[in-house]
């Protein structure tokens, strides 16, 4: 019995050497196959300067090597990681990586191990200790200046310039296409229409009748209706204001009857001249006969000369007269101008419903709306946001605007440090987001479960009631842990006239005994408002609560 524990105990003693000499043989092997080293070019710095930490990593040419991102120098920050540099010789290629960290707290700090991946196996560097000295300012030679004045930022135009392009340059161009064609067909018309004296306006005819070819062609039919037209619309201003409607006869009499009153004083010869030249053109026109060769031109001569001899005895018209046909033209011009703006607003209306249109069509009809009513939401989403870091320790957010500090103590209370908050919201309610810092005592043990219920508390206090509450762990894109506390529910503020459904989430931090916490409120039904969340959510980063010191 005894002889065969002793060989048992001399096989497991065997075999344990064997395991130690086979991990001596396997690190021998990973030492020989990697070769890393780290150096940095100075242990102390001013408080903000940089420090250059260099790993080199001396691996065979096969092999992947996987060096530290993110912040995994804290309580040093990494302000720059500079591009690998790599020499090949022979089986083996050399990675040179850089990094540059700095501090801006003063005190003694270690640089942490860093953990460096070759062909998947973990190496460590070896860890620093660096000095962070305060900048002594010299108050005595050198003096003191004002604080600086605040620098607006400029505004991102890219956008509105888009929508310029996209929008208002094609409708204002087809606008004004539009007005230049309506304007010149205006003026074509006036110039068509503009006031001749009945008179000129008879000759006139006259005149393009002779031009015309209508006795060679035979078209007698319509050469002494445009002959008798010519005299009846003279006559019609003139004489009798029912000369276009009136029988060859009618007129004669009417004539008659003029020159009985003493009104007009026509004379026979003139009448009968005028009796023969309208007998011939009825017969012309409506028993198609043909007028003896030279006839026509003969009575196209003898109504120049009637017209010219009715000039001569119609009397001087009277002011009243002037006036009435002053106010008529003028009646007709307001007319003319009144239809003119008609058609340009109907013309402009149409092109507007044409283009949104072509626009609900290609862009959907939120884009056009959104464009013609404005989305003070979609501005902020999509317009130019800012950086800012919110406390201490940090916790940077992206945003559309900057949160402000509030002022949550009582007047001539001292402000000891232990709870600071930050808001923002957007007027009226869309979304709203807060950060609060709380340092707790020391002694005193943090429960995050009984933080989320004050939390959700204070949610409510608001007015918001919550429909849905869910909790799940989260971890920033930066690798700081916390907690998410999110839901529905919806809210009616103050003023509004009815309630909104909104969504929120609220990200909780702890950091040995400061906890820090990001709360956002959004609608539900804005769709900018969601993405603002998303974005401000997304963008969190957290430093470290404490800086390691001596």
């Amino acid at each position: 019995m005894l002889a065969s524990t002793y060989i048992s105990l001399r096989f497991n003693t065997l075999w344990v050497l064997v395991l130690f000499a086979l991990a001596g043989f396997q690190n021998l092997i990973a030492q020989e196959e990697a070769l890393i080293t780290t150096v940095i070019d100075t242990t102390g710095i001013l408080i903000g300067e940089e420090i250059k930490y260099t790993v080199t990593a001396e691996v065979d040419q096969t092999a992947t090597v996987v060096f530290p991102e993110g912040q995994t120098f804290s309580p040093l920050e990494v302000i720059e990681s500079y591009n690998i540099d790599t020499a090949f010789a022979k089986s083996k290629m050399t990675l040179v990586k850089k990094y540059g960290l700095t501090q801006f707290d003063s005190g003694s700090y270690k640089i942490p191990r860093q953990r460096i991946l070759v062909g998947g196996k973990p190496f460590e560097t070896d860890s620093f200790r660096i000095e962070v000295n305060n900048v002594i300012l010299d108050t005595i030679n050198q003096g003191l200046y004002d604080i600086k004045p605040t620098i607006d930022i400029p505004k991102n135009y890219g956008r509105l310039l888009l929508r310029i392009l996209m929008w208002v340059i094609p409708i204002a161009l087809a606008i004004g296409l539009f007005l230049y064609w309506l304007l010149r067909r205006h003026k074509r018309k006036q110039e068509e229409e503009r006031y001749i004296p009945p008179f000129e306006q008879a000759l006139a005819a006259l005149q393009e009748l002779d031009e015309s070819n209508l006795i060679e062609n035979s078209q007698y039919k319509v050469y002494y209706t445009t002959l008798t037209d010519a005299l009846r619309k003279y006559y019609d201003e003139k004489v009798y204001d029912r000369a276009l409607e009136s029988t060859t006869d009618e007129l004669i009499e009417r004539l008659q009857a003029e020159k009985e009153s003493g009104h007009i004083d026509f004379s026979n010869e003139t009448i009968k001249q005028l009796q023969d030249v309208f007998k011939r053109a009825d017969l012309v026109k409506f028993a198609r006969i043909t007028p003896p060769e030279g006839k026509a031109l003969a009575d196209r001569i003898a109504v120049e000369q009637i017209v010219k001899q009715t000039k001569e005895v119609l009397p001087e018209p009277t002011e009243e007269e002037l006036m009435r046909d002053e106010m008529y033209r003028a009646a007709i011009e307001r007319r003319r101008k009144r239809k003119l703006w008609l058609s340009g607003a109907g013309g402009i209306l149409g092109i507007l419903i044409l283009a949104l249109g072509i626009g609900i069509a290609v862009k959907g009809f939120s884009e056009v709306k959104d464009f013609v009513l404005g989305n003070a939401t979609r501005e902020l989403a999509e317009g130019q946001w800012i950086t800012s870091e919110y406390g201490v320790p940090t916790m940077v957010v992206s945003s559309p605007k900057a949160l402000e500090r509030q002022n949550l103590l009582p007047e001539g209370a001292e402000d000891t440090g232990q709870l600071t908050v930050f808001n923002w919201s957007t007027l009226p309610f869309a979304v709203n987001a807060s950060i609060t810092q709380a340092q707790l005592p020391s002694e005193e043990e943090v429960n995050l479960e009984q933080i989320v219920n004050n939390n959700l508390q204070n949610i409510e206090a608001l007015g918001i009631r919550l429909d849905i509450v869910k909790n799940d762990p989260y971890t920033t894109p930066n690798g700081a842990e916390g907690l998410k506390t999110f839901g529905s529910g919806s809210f009616k503020p103050p003023k509004a006239k009815k309630a909104f459904d909104i969504e929120y989430a609220s990200l909780i931090f702890q950091a040995g005994n400061i906890i820090q916490q990001f709360t956002i409120v959004w609608s539900e039904e804005d769709l900018y408002a969601k993405q603002i969340a998303e974005r401000m959510m997304n963008s969190i980063e957290l430093q470290a609560a404490k800086n390691e010191t001596k």
